[in-house]
């Protein structure tokens, strides 16, 4: 039986969820797919959370992790993968991966670099709100910097996706922008406090949603325990990336929230 909380009303707990399905339109407004169109401006190391994650959760799990679920399997999949570096990344030990993204220059760029590194993924170009899999497919979802680019409502479609393919006792790996971010309140506000679209930079035109710790956790503890909830500030990523502000200027901020599916 899924927990109702203030984020989530029992109609969307039950996946009766108002969100944009307009692919064209979500598209047309993804500043990173031009940004995928140059390698200079695609990231390939892991983020240092994902490989804390391996480590801590699937390379040498505690006792008492292993204790609170019954991960078993390793199929992976890297929701809103980019230009896969973290698929490159959970290649080198043996995973069984699917990446998703919405952008064809994401996906055409990862399919030439895993060609080029003699690796294999599935890919599939789709948006981050209606995943083509099966229930419960994966063992493992991860998303870093990626669902926050979706208005709230957007954002509690791709938790019920991901809840729907994550098999029990699987985990979840996913970042939310914090509101210590730089960028908060800047731009066009969508909802108050919360979404915003910046009117310039590198992501100019695309949408950001921003939480507290407890919106973060309460968007996911319906479907997910949450095992671990912690804040990663980091200057910007890409601080040559056209339009770029002043990297002193900028400060990211997210929550990384490792979620075991009830």
């Amino acid at each position: 039986m899924l927990k109702q909380n203030h984020m989530w009303t029992e109609e969307e707990l039950n996946g009766n969820i108002s969100y944009n399905n307009d692919t064209a339109d979500i598209s047309e407004k993804n500043s990173w797919h031009n940004l995928f169109e140059s390698p200079q401006w695609i990231l390939m190391n892991p983020a240092e959370e994902i490989v804390d994650f391996y480590h801590t959760y699937l390379d040498s799990p505690s006792r008492q992790f292993r204790n609170r679920t019954n991960l078993q399997g390793n199929k992976l999949h890297d929701l809103g993968c980019g230009g896969g570096r973290h698929l490159y990344y959970f290649a080198e030990y043996g995973f069984d991966l699917t990446g998703s993204d919405l952008s064809t220059n994401a996906i055409n760029f990862t399919k030439f670099e895993l060609e080029r590194r003699k690796m294999n993924a599935r890919l599939n170009l789709c948006p981050m709100t209606d995943l083509p899999y099966e229930n419960g497919e994966f063992d493992i979802t991860i998303s870093r910097a990626v669902i926050n680019h979706g208005t709230l409502q957007d954002m509690k479609k791709v938790v019920y996706e991901v809840a729907r393919t994550t098999r029990k006792g699987g985990l979840f790996f996913v970042t939310f922008s914090s509101e210590r971010a730089s960028d908060w309140k800047k731009g066009t506000e969508v909802l108050e406090d919360v979404t915003y679209i910046p009117a310039e930079g590198p992501e100019k035109g695309l949408i950001h949603t921003f939480l507290s710790a407890a919106n973060a956790a309460a968007l996911l503890e319906p479907f997910f325990i949450i095992d671990k909830l912690y804040i990663s500030e980091h200057p910007p990523l890409m601080p040559n990336a056209p339009g770029a502000t002043d990297p002193n200027e900028y400060f990211g901020s997210e929550y990384v929230l490792i979620g075991i599916r009830r």
